[in-house]
């Protein structure tokens, strides 16, 4: 006499997760990723799934190609406003004060040497407002203290993060929950290379 199927076990007919029922919308498959870059597919499918347009990028490093930043040869001033309305428009002459030197503005008085404009790549300062492709205005003649986001010097390379320091120890912070913070052990030097003063985000 033949048993009767069992009700446990096996394959169920509409059962499991339906198809493009995740948080992506589409099937998915396993895909084994190296531990380095987990991070950063972690990073892309989550502003993929925000519909922002992400490349894929290591982490957040700064250029190399630092140059010092001098806005000259403008054609005429630029008419300043205090503030503007988020909200319900208003005139816009209501709110012109004054002109403005991007110089002056920019550029803290005396620091014109040490003052430079670096491009950013990579997503691990997303949290602070600083995108990949952005331009900051890191000033080298400013004070690295606790809590300033800094360009540093890691093994050869410039990267951006937040300055911490941990029972007196310095590390640099991420402000993207995929990416690690920079911790140093012994021995390891860190290099502080300039204070981000501005970030120059392109609209």
């Amino acid at each position: 006499m033949t048993p009767p199927p069992s009700s446990h076990g096996g394959r169920r007919p509409g059962a499991g997760r339906k198809p493009g029922s995740g948080s992506y919308r589409e099937p998915t498959q396993p895909l084994r990723v190296p531990h380095s870059q987990v991070p950063t597919v972690l990073a892309y499918l989550e502003h993929w799934r925000a519909g922002t347009v992400l490349p894929l990028e290591p982490g957040t490093a700064v250029a190399q190609d630092a140059r010092p930043l001098a806005v000259t040869g403008t054609t005429g001033p630029i008419r300043f406003s205090a503030a503007v309305p988020a909200g319900f428009p208003s005139p816009a002459d209501d709110y012109v004060q004054e002109c403005i030197d991007l110089n002056r503005h920019l550029i803290r008085q005396g620091h014109e040497a040490a003052t430079f404009i670096l491009r950013v790549e990579g997503w691990s300062m997303l949290g602070a407002g600083i995108h990949d492709g952005d331009e900051i205005v890191v000033d080298r003649a400013l004070n690295p203290s606790e809590g300033r986001i800094v360009v540093a010097v890691v093994n050869g390379q410039l990267t951006i993060k937040r300055l911490r320091f941990r029972e007196g120890q310095p590390v640099l912070i991420a402000e993207n929950p995929h990416f690690a913070d920079r911790t140093f052990a012994e021995g390891e030097e860190l290099e502080i290379w300039g204070v981000v003063t501005r970030v120059l985000h392109k609209v």
